[in-house]
């Protein structure tokens, strides 16, 4: 009896798939299996939700799910194979994948579109070495982007935000992490404490706080600083839906505004009948107002 229970609520838990549902677009879904990932501590500052594999017959897809786009972004850039990302969603697919998959990960459950980090906006593409860039929202992250920052000179009880790269250079390989403050003077606090780390060279821009570590190379630390400047943007949560006008709604604009006309046209004719009607029925019984009596001046017998 146990093991009958146990047996229905797995086949439940199967047709009910936690991210892939059992109809994407035309395409029927085989099968699915949850991945369980190793659990630590960079899984948990991303913000990692579940992932989950589906074969959909021509292909199959895996995908995983954060709680934000920004946990979602820093663990792409972990990955050596980068994978597609839509939203809060990071998703890859192996076979006859559809054109039009991205748009059929807009209909997963739980989906967000936060908008995404502007802080690799601010790293220097010249010497970048590829695929070097790692995000940080916290001491896991920064520990695996540069360990020769100690958690405790970025103060992650002010919530900041980082991204790190590495830069080639003439005497070996810089790292430039640049992390944003909450306001300008958190960031004036923290940078004068980087600033004692040994072979540092810090600039502070706005809340932005960049750091370059660079042993023996001044020269190179100089020139990726100077090429780091802040600007105030501006990002929205809010999607904007298109205005989308068919014939077949047109028509019924159209319908309903000439109902609306008629019912208006139809309660002022009623309402005249009914006032006429009531005027006659009051003469009838002998009821007049001041407004039926008329003086009459003759001014001419004068």
């Amino acid at each position: 009896m146990l093991r009958s229970l146990i047996l229905a609520v797995l086949s439940i838990a199967s047709v009910n798939g936690a991210i892939w549902p059992e109809h994407l677009g035309k395409y029927e879904r085989k099968s699915d299996k949850p991945v369980a990932g190793q659990p630590s501590a960079l899984a948990e500052e991303y913000g990692r939700d579940e992932a989950e594999e589906a074969n959909y017959g021509p292909f199959v897809v895996f995908a995983q799910r954060f709680k934000d786009s920004t946990g979602a972004y820093a663990a792409a850039l972990e990955m050596r194979e980068p994978p597609r990302q839509v939203g809060n969603y990071l998703v890859t697919c192996t076979g006859n994948c559809p054109k039009n998959l991205n748009s059929l990960v807009e209909t997963l459950p739980k989906i967000s579109h936060a908008a995404l980090p502007t802080l690799r906006n601010y790293l220097p593409s010249k010497d970048l070495v590829a695929h070097s860039e790692r995000y940080i929202l916290g001491p896991a992250g920064l520990q695996a982007a540069a360990p020769q920052i100690p958690a405790s000179a970025v103060n992650f009880e002010f919530a900041p935000e980082g991204e790190a790269a590495r830069y080639r250079a003439a005497q070996g390989e810089a790292t430039l992490a640049i992390f944003s403050y909450p306001n300008m003077q958190m960031a004036r606090q923290q940078a004068a404490i980087l600033e004692k780390l040994p072979d540092a060279a810090v600039k502070r821009t706005g809340p932005l706080v960049a750091v370059v570590l660079a042993p023996g190379g001044q020269t190179a630390a100089a020139q990726l600083l100077g090429q780091i400047d802040y600007k105030a943007t501006i990002s929205s949560d809010d999607q904007q839906i298109p205005l989308v006008i068919r014939p077949q709604t047109a028509a019924q604009m159209v319908l309903g505004i000439l109902a609306l006309a008629g019912i208006v046209l139809g309660f002022c004719l009623l309402s005249g009948i009914a006032f006429g009607a009531f005027r006659v029925v009051s003469r009838r019984f002998g009821y007049s107002d001041a407004g039926t009596a008329m003086t009459t001046l003759h001014l001419g017998d004068k």
